[in-house]
């Protein structure tokens, strides 16, 4: 056994050299150019498509994933200038082990959304592009920076900005106003069995007449962990008339692969629109979990918590395991649809909360696991009414769908 020791040792460090190795070694660079469309329109929710080109040195005995955990929109330099925001959403890309110590080249692509105020605020500045930033490692490595340019174009005069007041007139006549989406049970996040049935609607407030052109479209957990990638589910081709609302309902969600979902509605040309809203539903791994009870997640007092408004921020500590949080309202306070265990001595467990309860939530929000923070959408807060109590708690689920941790219940106060 004395022998063996040394040759473990001496196993240990070659292992661990190997991963100290790991790392980005190129990014953005000459020969590897990152490429996008270039540019935003100012004022206006703009999608930018963008190229991530580099070089990675990976670990010759394991596969390894590059992670980028979020954007930056940078004005004036991209190392020391005034930071305008964030892009939250994640990008992960597995790569494999690399077979010389050349390493091996990576490209990722992202579709990314530059808000209204965003260009906005760099327009006012007199700024006539935005630099987007972003660190780019693999697990234990240092990151390495790499940077876009995005340029600002003046849009049309007249034309309007966020779809949540208004878009811009499409060249057929239409002006879509605002566009909600909801479940057909008038929820915002849903959690299902495996092949039960559920429905997505959208309410479209518009002025004007002529056709528009839309498809449902849903991402699966095959993606949802990073970026989501949307595959078509049905188109919608319609005149608009005389009326000034239409609802539309979407085919059958799929329900038979468990983790999260995200359903959208996009519109096509001529009526192409931006910054439009999207849900989410998870889909559990079975009928029951085999626990009826999981650990709880600590919670922070929510800041502003009263009255709830778009300003409160409900915060907790990382619950490890996470894909995602859900924040869930109930209009009356639930109780579990299954009894609570009880320790020997007969008191309940108040480390532990229930995983389902009596009553379905009558609202709520889906963030990513690597969040410990989030803000009422006032998508959320329009399901609320004004100046009334309701009872929340927050949901910690993982990669297949299923409930790993829970908050206590808690009473909060709607805004008047």
């Amino acid at each position: 056994m004395k022998l063996l020791r040394p040759c473990l040792l001496v196993l240990l460090l070659v292992s661990l050299a190997s991963t100290a190795q790991a790392q980005v070694i190129a990014l953005c660079d000459a020969r590897l150019a990152c490429t996008s469309n270039g540019s935003a329109t100012v004022g206006v929710d703009s999608r930018v498509n963008l190229t991530w080109r580099g070089q990675a040195r990976t670990n010759p005995r394991l596969s390894q994933s590059l992670i980028s955990h979020q954007g930056v929109f940078v004005l004036g330099n991209p190392v020391s200038g005034q930071r305008l925001g964030t892009s939250p959403t994640p990008l992960v890309q597995p790569l494999g082990a690399a077979t010389d110590d050349r390493g091996i080249e990576f490209r990722v692509t992202e579709s990314l959304r530059v808000p209204a105020a965003i260009s906005q605020q760099a327009a006012r500045l007199g700024e006539r592009q935005v630099f987007y930033v972003r660190q780019f490692s693999l697990e234990g490595s240092e990151p390495m920076n790499g940077v876009q340019v995005i340029t600002l174009q003046q849009g049309a005069p007249g034309s309007v900005g966020s779809i949540s007041e208004g878009a811009e007139p499409s060249a057929t006549g239409v002006n879509i106003q605002r566009v909600s989406l909801f479940f057909d049970r008038g929820t915002l996040t849903e959690t299902l069995r495996p092949d039960e049935r559920l429905q997505a609607t959208a309410r479209i407030s518009y002025q004007g007449a002529g056709i528009i052109n839309a498809i449902w479209e849903v991402a699966t957990p095959a993606s949802t962990r990073g970026q989501p990638l949307y595959a078509p589910l049905a188109y919608i081709r319609q005149y608009l008339g005389a009326g000034r609302e239409l609802t539309v309902t979407s085919p059958p969600l799929p329900s038979d692969t468990s983790g999260i979902h995200r359903v959208r509605l996009r519109f096509l040309a001529p009526t192409e629109i931006e910054g439009l809203p999207r849900l989410s539903y998870r889909v559990s791994e079975g009928a029951l979990q085999r626990d009826n009870t999981v650990p709880a997640i600590s919670i922070f007092p929510p800041e502003s918590a009263s009255p709830l408004s778009p300003e409160t921020r409900f915060r907790w500590r990382p619950v490890p395991g996470s894909h995602a949080y859900q924040l869930e309202f109930y209009d009356r306070r639930p109780e579990a649809s299954e009894p609570e265990a009880t320790s020997p001595g007969g008191t309940r467990d108040a480390g532990r909360q229930p995983v389902a309860l009596n009553l379905a939530p009558i609202t709520g929000q889906v963030v990513g696991g690597d969040r410990t923070l989030i803000s009422p959408s006032i998508s959320l807060l329009t399901h609320l009414e004004a100046d009334k109590r309701y009872f929340w708690r927050l949901i910690a689920i993982d990669v297949q769908g299923q409930v790993i941790a829970a908050s206590p219940l808690e009473a909060i106060q709607h805004a008047p």
